[in-house]
């Protein structure tokens, strides 16, 4: 009777240790986990940080063209208006109704200058280069496959100039965007393969 308790017991032990190594694999998988995640997330932190620095910094460059866009045509809008004042100066002599009619032309140059504000296209309105494909073989697409009235969207423009071996700064390049909105792209795209 003993001896059956005793191997109960040794079973019973071996069970327990065999259990206890078991849980303790889970658990460290389970920090491996989330050590992984946590890396994806801080890349994909300092991706998006770089992106948004990126995009600030191409905002800031927008804003300072418009600026000067703004001076340079303040700056014809006054040449003409200097030459208007001659030649109004000019037809005065002329008579009073050459001098009205000046005039009042004189007040719509005013009345447009204070209500003019230059109209600006939104940035989904400009289209990007397309990149320079001269047949179906530069791209690895057989004319069997290649849809005729679908163009293919960015993400697979992407990708095609990618698998055809260019860098992210001449993907950027070809399709006029910037590097990290490439390297954001192609980074996602990896993440929602795996």
């Amino acid at each position: 009777m003993t001896a059956i308790l005793l191997s109960l017991s040794l079973l019973l032990n071996i069970i327990a240790i065999f259990s206890i190594i078991l849980l303790f694999l889970r658990q460290n998988k389970l920090l491996e986990a989330e050590k992984k995640q946590e890396k994806m997330f801080n890349e994909m932190e300092e991706v998006i940080s770089s992106y948004l620095i990126q995009v600030k910094e191409e905002n800031d460059d927008f804003i300072s063209r418009i600026s000067m866009l703004k001076v340079n045509e303040s700056a014809s809008i006054n040449e003409a208006e200097e030459k208007k004042e001659v030649n109004v100066k000019e037809r005065k002599l002329s008579g009073k109704n050459v001098q009205i009619a000046n005039a009042s032309a004189y007040h719509a140059v005013k009345a447009y200058q204070k209500n003019y504000q230059p109209v600006i296209q939104p940035a989904e309105e400009i289209e990007p280069p397309k990149p320079e494909l001269h047949n179906e073989e530069d791209i690895g697409i057989h004319a069997s496959q290649r849809m005729p009235h679908n163009e293919p969207s960015f993400i697979e423009r992407v990708l095609l100039l990618k698998q055809q071996g260019l860098t992210e700064d001449e993907i950027a390049k070809t399709l006029g965007k910037g590097r990290t909105e490439i390297a954001l792209m192609l980074k996602f795209h990896h993440n929602q393969q795996e």
